[in-house]
């Protein structure tokens, strides 16, 4: 069994008086509802993460992920490699934030491996 660990939270007075007030109109205390509100939000990135949805992103994501390629680009380049049409395809993909990094990586393994 994991061993449970503590965390520190540097909150506002006023914004953990009222958490704790509300937590105990719920009939909890704080401590049990940033626990739920933990367990959620892994619960909803996991769900993201499993259907391939990265959503929208950022410009500067974006551009992060460009110069990522690019540069992936040009180190199978230097290795006389060039992607296949179902990779560059994907990599569109990836860039505009259509598919997930972790389903990118499914939809060229089996191009690469093959």
């Amino acid at each position: 069994m994991a061993k449970d660990v503590k965390i520190t939270l540097r909150v506002n007075a006023e914004l953990r008086a009222a958490f704790s007030a509300a937590a105990l109109l719920e009939g909890q205390t704080a401590a049990n509802m940033l626990r739920e509100f933990m367990r959620a939000y892994v619960d909803q990135s996991c769900e993201r993460f499993q259907s391939g949805a990265s959503g929208p992103i950022s410009p500067a994501e974006r551009r992060r992920r460009e110069e990522a390629v690019n540069f992936a680009r040009a180190s199978i380049g230097l290795e006389g490699l060039k992607p296949s049409e179902t990779v560059e395809v994907a990599t569109c993909k990836f860039i505009n934030g259509e598919i997930s990094l972790a389903n990118f990586l499914r939809s060229t393994h089996s191009t690469l491996t093959t």
